[in-house]
């Protein structure tokens, strides 16, 4: 091992610019890759404080429909009685919660001074039972804070930082949107990139959204959360929630719900965007798989070229050491571990880059409908950054592109005879 390490180096001094570029278009190749696997990690992997997001499903939008003129239609988002009708009676659901989308709000000190906007989030109990935070001082809001002569609410660090100077806010009373409330809680901030917990505000909401007083209480702008026990409940789950939209159709007079083939898992959800159209996964994966083919192939095929090149310099070295006995398939598996030693290094900076990449542009990768103008940072989760699940994919990748770049010049040298290889100049 140590003798094709040293046989690399002495490649890459002997042929400084082509090793040079050979290093470069590997790092590229690996950048592009990894920027967009890091992209999905942080979408779509059980990431703080989104922890569950393989064992959950999602319900973002709902469609009303009348039973008698069905051009009567309402497209809107699912309500707090929705779940509670159809959600939390199912013995697989561990917890479920009904929560807003960040929204902005107004807070300020009791006397009215030091007035700044946040990102304010209506919830229930639940919440914090489906999204783990971080609490620095204080506890989550629970059923016995509904009630009282004063709001209850949970803040970030970053607004009591601006608001009191300190983390240090358990207990003070501030204005939210005009309204007395009493901070009980505060959190490590929550990235942007975290779609459903993010806020910066949170509160509960008023328990009358739990009645039914009519078909147009199960629509109510909110987003459920289904934690279940294991995702193999899945399938339950969606028959139970099935069996319960139809008995609650069945006493409807006027309008029937329609789940639209909600719940979604967390890729579905994410890509949820509009409420009367439903996320085409195999389109999106599809869009992957060929951006991933691409990014791999176009690179591998001009490194292809630069292998090629440094073969033919190499033709009558290959030459000898045939004619002392060495093998076709020694000499290809020697060549492949020295210009996968090349490779290695590509992916290493390669990776360094897609770090930066992904840093860079982070608020473009992950700006949405939802946080556009979201006062809260984009900021990125070393659980996504440094898993071991990105560190195995980059050395996977970097052994494909050494197989498709190396792998054919190799074998077309070692094809040659021994008398042709002595004699090429």
């Amino acid at each position: 091992m140590m003798q094709t390490i040293r046989q690399a180096f002495t490649i890459l001094r002997q042929n400084p610019l082509l090793s040079t570029i050979s290093i470069l278009g590997t790092a590229f190749a690996i950048t592009m890759i990894m920027a967009i696997v890091i992209t999905w990690q942080t979408k779509y992997a059980d990431l703080e404080p989104e922890v569950n997001r393989s064992r959950c499903l999602y319900f973002s939008a709902m469609h009303m429909q009348g039973k008698e003129n069905k051009d009567r239609n309402n497209y809107s988002t699912p309500s707090a009685a929705f779940m509670k009708e159809c959600i939390q009676p199912i013995p697989e659901v561990e917890a479920c919660t009904a929560f807003t989308t960040a929204d902005v709000a107004l807070v300020s000190l009791a006397d009215g001074n030091n007035r700044l906007k946040v990102d304010a989030m209506n919830t229930d109990p639940e919440f914090w039972k489906v999204f783990s935070m971080q609490f620095l001082g204080g506890r989550a809001l629970t059923e016995a804070d509904r009630g009282g002569d004063m709001r209850s609410i949970v803040i970030c660090a970053s607004v009591a930082r601006k608001l009191f100077g300190t983390t240090e806010a358990i207990g003070q009373q501030i204005l939210l949107n005009r309204e007395l409330s009493r901070i009980i809680g505060v959190v490590k901030d929550v990235s942007v990139t975290a779609k459903d917990a993010y806020a910066q505000v949170w509160g509960l909401y008023h328990t009358d959204e739990l009645k039914v007083t009519g078909w147009w209480s199960y629509l109510g702008g909110k987003t459920i959360a289904v934690l279940a026990r294991t995702p193999d409940d899945f399938p339950a789950i969606r028959q139970g929630v099935e069996k319960r939209v139809k008995d609650v159709n069945a006493g409807l007079e006027e309008m029937q719900m329609d789940i639209m083939e909600q719940p979604d898992n967390i890729v579905a959800h994410v890509n949820h965007v509009w409420a009367n159209v439903g996320p085409d996964l195999p389109m999106l994966y599809l869009q992957y798989g060929i951006a991933l083919f691409i990014i791999l192939l176009v690179p591998s095929l001009n490194l292809c070229g630069l292998s090629n090149s440094r073969m033919q310099q190499r033709v009558s070295e290959l030459g000898v050491r045939k004619a002392f006995g060495a093998t076709g398939s020694t000499l290809i598996r020697q060549i492949l571990n020295e210009n996968l030693v090349l490779t290695l290094i590509g992916g290493a900076v390669g990776l360094v880059f897609s770090y930066l990449a992904v840093y860079v542009m982070r608020t473009w990768l992950f700006t949405n409908s939802q946080n556009i103008g979201t006062a809260g940072d984009f900021s990125l989760s070393m659980d996504a950054l440094f898993s071991p699940m990105v560190f195995v994919l980059a050395f996977v990748f970097c052994l494909v592109i050494n197989l498709l770049s190396a792998g054919l010049p190799a074998w077309l040298a070692t094809r040659r005879t021994i008398v042709d290889s002595l004699n090429d100049k």
